[in-house]
């Protein structure tokens, strides 16, 4: 038993080790100059927004509504029974904020675009098309793996701002219906709450997912050794971009909240 823990645990840490080997590359990647400067990136970048960013927005908006209306739902019939009504504002703004719209538009991220990203870079792997590049004097780095940093990181933070905003706005007017409150005493108290360091801490925490799902992504699709891994890459990438999303979501909010 202890040697099997002791070999996932090496097996994480390689793992680890060649993500930052990547990182690090696709970062270089961004500052040297290219060894085809003439390919034009931002078409790249503005077909992985298309796809992971507005091709997502009916998907995340309905989930938005789902959870804004549950949440503001229960916050409303149940704080004041609990005598802190008064912390309406404070607890939105912490949940939908600060935790569930990073998260939440991340995870649709990962589902919608991780495994694909993956099972893309995946089969240009295994048809040789990544060789063929190289062959053309073109960085696969460049071609490749940058454009989808770039187009995912703003992807999800764009998201983020649209899913806080329609959580927010459609709870709201959800409750309103069910309780008869005016809309705009509830949201007098949000806006009392909301700080400048919670909305920089909701994109920083946008930004950091989005370059875990693009690094875990383009990891295991230029991992792919053959045709039968394709799949097992994008499953894999959708695996670990929710584990590391998990555990720098935990770091980010310890840090924030208790330090």
């Amino acid at each position: 038993m202890i040697k099997g823990v002791f070999s996932i645990v090496r097996g994480t840490w390689n793992m680890v080790y060649s993500m930052s080997g990547l990182l690090f590359d696709t970062l270089y990647a961004a500052v040297r100059k290219g060894r085809a400067p003439n390919l034009s990136l931002m078409s790249q970048v503005n077909r992985q927004i298309l796809y992971t960013g507005v091709e997502a927005f009916s998907l995340v908006g309905a989930i938005a509504v789902l959870c804004g209306s549950a949440i503001v739902l229960v916050a409303m019939l149940n704080m004041p029974k609990l005598g802190v009504g008064e912390y309406f504002g404070n607890i939105l703004v912490i949940v939908v904020v600060g935790e569930l719209g990073p998260f939440v538009t991340s995870l649709v991220v990962v589902g919608r675009s991780g495994s694909a990203l993956a099972a893309y870079i995946g089969t240009m792997k295994v048809s040789r098309e990544i060789d063929a590049l190289e062959m053309m004097g073109i960085d696969p780095i460049q071609f490749l793996v940058q454009p989808a940093f770039v187009g995912i990181v703003v992807s999800i933070v764009c998201l983020n701002v649209y899913f806080i905003t329609i959580a927010i706005l459609g709870g709201l007017t959800v409750a309103q219906f069910v309780t008869g409150v005016p809309l705009g005493i509830f949201f007098d108290k949000i806006l009392e709450a909301l700080q400048f360091k919670d909305i920089f801490f909701s994109l920083l925490k946008s930004v950091a997912f989005g370059l875990i799902v693009a690094l875990v992504s383009s990891w295991h699709g230029l991992n792919v050794r053959n045709v039968r891994m394709v799949p097992i890459a994008a499953l894999n990438a959708v695996v670990g971009s929710m584990f590391f999303t998990l555990a720098v979501n935990l770091m980010l909010s310890f840090a924030y909240y208790v330090l």
